[in-house]
């Protein structure tokens, strides 16, 4: 049998691995055990621990040989990609983030996963000349494109908003993948709120900051623990001044897998009150714990995690007013703090996200388009 020759832009996998890269990388771990489909990595560099296990899983990685970190070398990049790609003749050619500036050409089909639509849905957060770059980006990727995967129906509908002509190409949904538990922790409740995430004005850490302040004026006093890398300086200024000011708030910055599953299997209740989410993958890990989870009331997780989530409601209106129904919320599960998750449900929408069941969904799609 063929196999189908698959070339891949592996960069962000290449040295600090990015969530699009750990996305990439449980599929790659599945697919790359089909033996149907032979993978070549195109990186920039090849310096982490995923990309030399891939190397020592039998797969070629070719390298260009230094960072791409802005703008201006991703075009000389993505020249050096359009050379190599000259020289594998792959059958297809996927690219993981999105979008592709130049044009490839080549007789290979190319398949691009689209993660949000964030940078038109909510310049603010990524500013608005980027937002421009990738209207125009994408529209050209788009003309090229003859296969998409989607990580969300509602990334998928922001898209066709955005970009009627997405609707012609054949698609796939393509979730993040939810790997089982490697080690079973002993569940307890330590008495604390937690946030993990990155530290960014998007995920509502300002909100939260400023809820658990007015929580404490209602009078709670569960503490509060942070845990994630500060992406925006001016969240991290807030971080400490309202550590200075409000009693019960521990900041951890960013913590490895094993310490982030303890704060998971130690918390009281998951808070996460982002503005604008893709996915939320934090939410369905802290769900394999059975731990209650506040989220703002966003379409996403209706389509993701459903009625198994207690939601800051409402979440329409101002900032001032999520502050307030946000602390409002954190009081009200302070009274009613014992009721219990509805297990079945949770364990339902975990399974959902299993490598197995999403890596057939892939591998059958680019058999039905490519093979």
């Amino acid at each position: 049998m063929k196999k189908i020759r698959i070339a891949a832009d592996a960069r962000n996998l290449g040295s600090r691995p990015s969530g699009v890269g750990m996305y990439f990388y449980d599929f790659l771990k599945i697919l790359g055990k089909d033996e149907r489909f032979e993978f070549i990595l195109l990186t920039d560099v090849q310096t982490s621990e995923y990309m030399k296990e891939c190397r020592r899983a039998g797969m070629e990685v070719r390298a260009f040989g230094s960072a791409v970190n802005v703008s201006s070398s991703v075009f000389k990049y993505f020249r050096w990609i359009r050379r190599e790609l000259a020289d594998v003749k792959p059958d297809l050619f996927w690219e993981v983030n999105s979008l592709i500036p130049v044009r490839l050409g080549g007789s290979f089909r190319t398949m691009i996963t689209i993660h949000d639509m964030f940078p038109l849905e909510y310049p603010q957060y990524v500013g608005h000349v980027y937002g421009l770059y990738f209207r125009l980006a994408m529209r050209r990727t788009l003309k090229d494109t003859d296969m998409i995967l989607y990580n969300s129906e509602q990334t998928r509908k922001s898209t066709y908003h955005f970009f009627p002509e997405a609707q012609k190409i054949p698609s796939a949904d393509s979730y993040i993948i939810a790997h089982p538990l490697r080690v079973k922790r002993k569940i307890t409740d330590q008495n604390y709120f937690l946030y993990v995430g990155n530290m960014e004005l998007r995920k509502g850490v300002d909100i939260l900051l400023q809820a658990y302040r007015l929580y404490r004026k209602y009078g709670g006093t569960r503490p509060l623990v942070l845990a994630g890398k500060i992406q925006e300086e001016p969240i991290g200024q807030m971080i400490r001044q309202t550590q200075q000011e409000v009693p019960g708030i521990t900041y951890k910055n960013y913590v490895p897998h094993e310490e982030k599953h303890a704060l998971y299997a130690g918390c009281s209740c998951f808070v996460f009150p982002s503005r604008a989410e893709g996915f939320g993958m934090p939410v369905i890990e802290v769900m394999k714990f059975y731990k209650p989870v506040l989220v703002s009331d966003l379409p996403i997780y209706n389509e993701i995690e459903g009625p198994g989530v207690l939601r800051i409601s409402p979440w329409e209106g101002s900032d001032e007013d999520r502050i307030r129904n946000l602390a409002r919320s954190l009081a009200g599960f302070d009274a009613d703090a014992d009721r219990p998750v509805n297990r079945e449900q949770y364990d339902e929408v975990i399974s959902r996200y299993s490598p197995e069941k999403l890596g057939k969904t892939v591998a059958d799609f680019i058999v039905e388009n490519v093979g």
